[in-house]
């Protein structure tokens, strides 16, 4: 087995902040090494523009401001490097500082081995949101298999989980249904960092078999964060947030999106989409007080507060919607608050699991977010919700087992 290299570099004081105790990302350790472990490299960078340094500087701007390394070319993932492309839509390649940025998020998803094969190692920098359906984890499997394949070391500078690395929940995706929004065997919450998810990958032989059958492994290094601990969320990093793609413009839009994510893909109601707070916004024209879905989700840690808002683009786009403010306590069960909301959803808008939901289109997407048949069908005849629950509580607990030896924090 291909040996594992989980590198805590050594801490640098913050003299310029005069804090001793802050949380360090990855390319902030990188930074106060002075790229010690790439000097007179060439590089090929996976990264975005809301992957930044405890300075504001985005990762692509260290790399290339840098004599000494030779960053041969940027790969981004879905949104575009500067995170502003809708989500879906193909990404056009692009330009930073006079270097290609070549999309992954268009014609190709996989970096072609031409893209790597001229570098001495592949870099990945990407700002995960802790969300199985989120594509950054995807994009960074897929150049895991790329760099397998051509045999060139990749190295990940890691960063915190935003929802922390305690919660773990919702069901692990069926195989038939795993896509790019949901490309490995995971909870929909999976409390791990994008280092740790690597290293799993790597290690669980979750890449695809080579010529012989057996599962490739690449040389794989991961850049530790320093003093992030699996309680922390990203408030407790005190750092700021930066849009990760249009419709996670906050922390709070994270949290929204565990929320009603997997009821955006119905269209049934509005889920704030055309307004300032994506993703935690639920109503429609005809959406009235819901006392079930209040009480429910208050047991779940979830406070839903009567709103009315009018979204400015998408479906609802000029609509007056009534409904509710979806507002996560910092102690929440947030699978279980995601299915009350679908339960309810199911409750109010039967016409929108009928029978044959899972031929339409949006019916597959739905499904290839939830990641289990068992769970739309249990919805399409309007199961109750602790069946619902039960569903999305299968694997978990293997799951938290499993993942245990790959945790590069406490």
């Amino acid at each position: 087995m291909t040996p594992r290299f989980a590198i805590l570099l050594s801490l640098v004081v913050w003299s310029t902040l005069g804090v001793s105790a802050q949380v360090k990302f990855g390319i902030d350790n990188l930074i106060d090494t002075d790229f010690s472990l790439l000097r007179g490299k060439r590089v090929v960078l996976v990264t975005h523009a809301a992957a930044r340094t405890y300075r504001g500087t985005n990762t692509a701007e260290e790399f290339l401001q840098r004599r000494d390394v030779t960053t041969l070319r940027l790969l981004a993932p879905e949104h575009g490097f500067f995170g502003v492309v809708p989500a879906g839509v193909s990404v056009a390649d692009d330009s930073v500082m006079g270097t290609a940025v070549v999309s992954l998020y268009g014609r190709l998803r996989r970096p072609e081995r031409a893209m790597i094969v001229d570098a001495d190692v592949v870099v990945v920098d990407l700002q995960d949101i802790g969300v199985r359906s989120y594509t950054y984890i995807s994009t960074m499997v897929e150049v895991l298999e790329a760099c397998a394949e051509a045999g060139k070391p990749c190295m990940i500078l890691d960063r915190p989980n935003p929802l922390g690395g305690v919660l773990v929940h919702g069901n692990l995706p069926d195989d038939e249904l795993r896509s790019f929004i949901g490309r490995i065997p995971i909870p929909y919450i999976h409390g791990m960092t994008m280092g740790e998810l690597a290293t799993m990958v790597n290690e669980k032989g979750w890449l695809t078999p080579g010529p012989t059958g057996t599962a490739r492994e690449c040389s794989l290094t991961v850049v530790r964060c320093k003093r992030w601990k699996r309680s922390m969320t990203w408030e407790d990093i005190e750092r700021p947030w930066y849009p990760t793609s249009p419709n996670i413009p906050s922390v709070h839009a994270i949290r929204g999106y565990v929320l009603t994510g997997m009821v955006g893909e119905l269209g049934a109601c509005s889920i704030g989409m055309g307004t300032s707070t994506p993703f935690t916004l639920l109503g429609s024209a005809s959406f009235a007080d819901d006392s079930l879905l209040v009480v429910h989700l208050r047991r779940y840690g979830v406070i839903a507060a009567r709103a009315r808002f009018r979204p400015t683009t998408g479906k609802f786009a000029s609509a007056i919607c009534d409904g509710y403010h979806l507002l996560p306590q910092r102690t929440w069960s947030p699978y279980n608050a995601a299915l009350t909301v679908l339960w309810r959803i199911r409750a109010r808008f039967p016409e929108a699991f009928p029978d044959s939901l899972p031929a339409q289109k949006h019916g597959v997407m739905f499904a290839k977010a939830c990641g289990s048949a068992d769970l739309v069908q249990a919805l399409i005849r309007g199961a109750t919700l602790g069946e619902l629950e039960r569903i999305g509580r299968r694997g978990v607990d293997v799951f938290v087992e499993q993942r245990r030896q790959f945790l590069l924090y406490d």
